[in-house]
């Protein structure tokens, strides 16, 4: 029976061949595109690349992002970044003399964030002294949103005025929210107010409009006797 020879070198350049075709795609390549109009997409959607353009981790996927043609983009997208958004309930009361308004922070969390978020309370106005705003407790965020209580006080020596209170807040890796900070308003007035069919009036204007209501009476009680 007659051999064949096979050449050293053929059967190093078949091996070579499979193992070509054989081994999976090596991340290490930005996403390659095809232009459209303005934009471009991604010519292998969902192929490996690295290192992500877009999210977080150390290898991502390419995918077409925008929402016009213009606009379309072809990205690395890695893991979404975990992240949080902070709102802030109006101040209540809106105004103050000597006493307290409260308003609750609320944590909310994106892509799976948990942990420690801090805040910082300042307050900013045209006038001075200032109401008072410690900086409120820590919110802990393990599965959904977490709240915080925050408080402003003023005292008899704060300035009348309305001031901005602005809370800023960090999670333990010192990131801020995706909204940034949030900020509400309260007005001091040393004014005493009383309730008058359902809003309200200043002490001193009440007693003035309730002297004159008297005086008309007693006027017009006068005349009556004179006729």
């Amino acid at each position: 029976m007659t051999r064949t020879p096979t050449h050293p070198a053929l059967g190093f350049l078949f091996l070579g061949a499979v193992l070509a075709v054989s081994s999976p795609t090596t991340p290490g390549q930005s996403c390659s595109f095809k232009p459209v109009l303005q934009g471009r997409v991604c010519t292998k959607p969902g192929a490996p690349c690295s290192p992500p353009t877009v999210g977080s981790g150390n290898v991502g996927k390419c995918t077409t992002e925008g929402m016009r043609a213009e606009a379309l983009a072809c990205e690395c997208q890695g893991s979404p970044t975990p992240s949080y958004n902070i709102t802030l309930s109006p101040l209540t009361p809106t105004y103050i003399d000597t006493d307290v308004a409260t308003s609750t922070i609320t944590v909310i969390p994106f892509n799976g964030f948990t942990g420690k978020v801090d805040f910082v309370c300042t307050v900013s106005g045209l006038t001075h002294p200032a109401p008072s705003c410690p900086n409120p407790a820590s919110a802990t965020v393990t599965a959904s949103s977490a709240t915080s209580l925050l408080t402003v006080s003023a005292s008899s020596s704060a300035a009348e005025g309305t001031y901005t209170v602005t809370v800023n807040a960090v999670d333990s890796h010192g990131r801020p929210p995706d909204n940034g900070a949030q900020s509400s308003t309260v007005s001091v007035s040393h004014v005493r107010w009383i309730l008058v069919g359902g809003g309200r009036i200043a002490l001193l204007t009440f007693v003035a409009l309730l002297t004159l209501w008297g005086v008309r009476l007693r006027w017009r009680a006068k005349r009556d006797a004179l006729r």
